[in-house]
């Protein structure tokens, strides 16, 4: 009975400790003391569930280890083609980080550690009928068969400034991934981070004082009028080019090295939304497609895109479009950026109110989660329905009416889902603040929110995102040995 009692109260200090963290370190430490005391340490030992092929794994890991050791590159290069796929014996099964908040199975992470030692080993020594270009290749070929991560910044009007917070705990802790895509105030905060360098990002986060957050001015009623727009354009690009420069997407990849990709929105009906990135649209200035995905109807009027033209000057880029809200038709553009970058892996940021209201819950047990998704589902079909019995009764509608209905449809039927999902709390309360300037008092608030709701995936993210690392080191170390 004292010994029952002592581990409710040792339980009840540990769950303070992780609700009290101010650092991932802190949160960890906590973490760890709780799986002790509950038993996820005790699970994370053995070996074996019923969630992934425990024997597979530790078979791939006592013969990568002995041909490593051995030095026979030749059929350490066969066992990792064979062997290397982020699903391999289902070891990126979800389930497999429920039950200990620390991580997942030690034979997962030894798996993880041999394979990330058989590749570095092939960098550093020759390999017998391997020439350094053929190794390279094997490597970026390697790289490419087993795909990217991205990270994907939704929208959310000043509930995006949550996002702030997820990079900024991902980037402390070395995991934040190369591929960015963002939409609307997601579009913001991708653009933010990836026109700085590594040293900028950094001193960005020592110094939030240096953001501007006073993007959004309301108009004069008889501008308002004439735009059809109740926020000022000018003001929001204004704060724009504070924040992010007057970079075009090429010179973004260029200085940062990590691959921006922004969400438009057409405004005509036979046009389609577009992912611009440096692959795309490499003279659009950033933060000019930044305004553009952030033109939500109502608030600010469409945006005709800007590019740096072959004098230097700003020219027009698609004279005859404008563009809108990148969350209206593209919030998660996941197809696009496979196809962009090879991307097969999606963590994803998701703040817009009526996502978090119901899909936080998702993968959680118990009788309130699964009624919350009840709720979400239900929802979603009923307007999804609605929408299309919209459209398809009056097939002939054109302008903002056949607009309205199309872009209603597409936000109830888009997914957004990812392989590793981050909510923020879902506060009511909050609510008032979608629309309005973040104070500097909100925006420290969304920050530390945005980091606390990714501690808990950190240890999923550290270990589905390893590899894709290392295959990155590898390959441009062999080209530079080459």
């Amino acid at each position: 009975m004292f010994r029952a009692s002592s581990t409710r109260r040792s339980l009840r200090a540990a769950r303070a400790a992780l609700d009290a963290a101010t650092s991932y370190a802190g949160w960890k430490q906590a973490a760890e003391d709780w799986d002790h005391l509950s038993g996820g340490a005790a699970w994370r030992a053995e070996d074996d569930s019923e969630f992934y092929d425990a024997p597979l794994v530790r078979a791939d890991v006592q013969t990568l280890r002995a041909l490593r050791q051995r030095g026979d590159g030749l059929r350490l290069v066969e066992a990792l083609t064979a062997t290397v796929y982020r699903h391999q014996a289902d070891i990126a099964a979800v389930e497999l980080y429920g039950i200990a908040l620390a991580g997942t199975k030690h034979l997962v992470r030894a798996w993880l550690d041999e394979v990330e030692a058989a590749l570095r080993w092939l960098v550093a020594n020759p390999v017998l009928g391997l020439t350094a270009e053929a190794k390279a290749r094997r490597f970026e070929d390697a790289w490419k068969v087993y795909g990217r991560t991205a990270l994907m910044l939704s929208g959310g009007a000043t509930w995006g400034f949550h996002h702030l917070g997820v990079v900024k705990a991902l980037f402390e802790d070395g995991v934040l991934p190369h591929i960015l895509s963002g939409a609307s105030t997601g579009a913001m905060i991708a653009a933010g981070v990836c026109t700085r360098t590594d040293a900028e990002v950094a001193a960005m986060f020592a110094d939030t004082d240096t953001i501007r957050l006073d993007g959004l001015l309301p108009l004069s009623a008889g501008r308002a009028v004439g735009s059809g727009a109740w926020l000022d354009p000018d003001r929001l690009h204004e704060v724009l080019r504070h924040n992010v420069g007057e970079w075009t997407f090429a010179e973004a990849w260029q200085r940062s090295g990590r691959a921006l990709n922004i969400s438009v929105s057409p405004t005509r009906t036979r046009q389609k939304p577009r992912v611009l990135s440096h692959l795309t649209a490499p003279d659009v200035y950033v933060a000019n497609a930044a305004l553009a995905s952030s033109a939500l109807p109502g608030l600010f009027p469409p945006v005709v895109l800007n590019a740096r033209g072959p004098d230097g000057t700003p020219v027009a880029y698609v004279p005859s479009e404008r563009w809108a809200d990148g969350s209206l038709y593209g919030d998660l553009p996941k197809l696009r950026l496979a196809r962009l970058h090879n991307v097969n892996h999606f963590i994803v940021s998701q703040t817009n109110p009526h996502v978090v209201a119901f899909s936080g819950q998702r993968g959680k047990a118990g009788v309130a989660p699964a009624v919350a998704g009840v709720a979400s589902s239900t929802a979603r079909a009923q307007g999804a329905f609605a929408a299309d019995v919209v459209r398809r009764i009056m097939p002939e509608w054109t302008g903002p009416l056949r607009q309205t209905a199309d872009r209603a449809y597409a936000l109830v039927t888009q997914d957004y889902r990812g392989d590793i999902e981050i909510y923020p709390r879902f506060r009511p309360e909050l609510l008032r603040k979608v629309v309005v300037n973040p104070s500097r008092a909100d925006l420290a608030l969304f920050i530390r929110e945005g980091e606390r709701s990714t501690w808990p995936k950190l240890p999923m993210i550290e270990d589905q995102t390893r590899l894709g690392r290392v295959f990155r080191e590898c390959a441009a170390a062999v080209r530079a040995t080459g």
